[in-house]
């Protein structure tokens, strides 16, 4: 007789694997979703607050649509009496902008020299560098004010951009240095071989191929510079070169918008446009840029 358990049993263990990967795949998506759902939720809620003409943020239930709706915050924001929107946004696109190339090209420069080159004292500076990243930056506060006082950088933008470029070095030394650690050196010989100087070598094959990290730091320290908020409340009185972070808290205790929630949110959303547009610009080398970059 023909013995069909031999038939069946990959079958039914198909069968099982199936069901398995099926089930594994809907309780990931489970998860996901009750994860989205709780990322999305407070952005819709500032969302509808900013879109509501009552000044209301306590209730006892988490309502996502505006009672009343208006643009009214908005305007308000944009060109109230008491707003200075487009000269606020004006300096803290200098100070992110100016803070991300700043950090970019020392820190690619230096993460480059601690990935391929030995020398003495390269591995006491890179474990400096994480052991102060392990300290909270408010600690080095008084340190920074006599620091700017004696440079007579209090009240400049310029102040801000060098503090901001010293507290993102760690994490731009370190993040770009693992990067590069996985570039095989292969290359760079093949390339030296061929007749290709050091700085050929550095600017036209380890950076292209190091976009995609080059890409996630940018962002990273452009978010960082862009909603920092204490140093910058510290460091700074005068409206005129406010960022925007302190100058939505100046508008928040100012006599006309005082505990003006409305106007609160519809600050936050407006400040959330700029890091939005760049991450979609750098999407591609966000995503498939990671694995294009490494595999070229």
């Amino acid at each position: 007789m023909l013995n069909t358990s031999k038939i069946s049993n990959p079958n039914l263990k198909q069968n099982v694997f199936k069901r398995k990967t099926i089930l594994k795949c809907t309780m990931a998506y489970i998860v996901l979703i009750i994860a989205i759902v709780f990322a999305i939720l407070p952005i819709l809620w500032i969302l509808s607050t900013s879109l509501d003409a009552v000044n209301n943020l306590s209730s006892t239930s988490l309502g996502l649509l505006p009672r009343k709706f208006t643009l009214y915050n908005y305007r308000e924001m944009l060109i109230g009496p008491d707003s200075h929107f487009f000269r606020w946004c004006f300096n803290s696109l200098i100070v992110s902008v100016t803070t991300t190339l700043f950090s970019l090209f020392l820190g690619v420069t230096a993460a480059y020299a601690c990935s391929r080159f030995r020398f003495r004292g390269r591995k006491l500076f890179l474990n400096m560098f994480l052991l102060l990243n392990a300290f909270p930056s408010i600690l080095s506060i008084v340190a920074y004010y006599k620091m700017l006082s004696i440079l007579n950088l209090i009240n400049t933008l310029g102040g801000l951009v060098l503090i901001y470029s010293g507290g993102q070095l760690v994490f731009t030394i370190w993040n770009l240095k693992g990067y590069f650690d996985t570039i095989p050196y292969e290359i760079e010989e093949a390339s030296f071989i061929d007749g290709a100087s050091s700085f050929d070598i550095f600017t036209k094959i380890v950076l292209p191929l190091s976009k995609p990290a080059i890409a996630v730091t940018s962002l990273f320290v452009f978010m960082s510079a862009w909603n920092e908020y204490l140093f910058a409340m510290t460091f700074t009185s005068n409206k005129n070169i406010y960022t925007l972070s302190v100058a939505l808290w100046s508008l928040q205790n100012s006599g006309n918008y005082s505990t003006n929630w409305p106007l609160f949110a519809a600050g936050s959303m407006i400040i959330a446009i700029p890091v939005v547009i760049i991450f979609l610009f750098l999407q591609k080398s966000l995503v498939s840029g990671l694995t294009l970059g490494s595999s070229k």
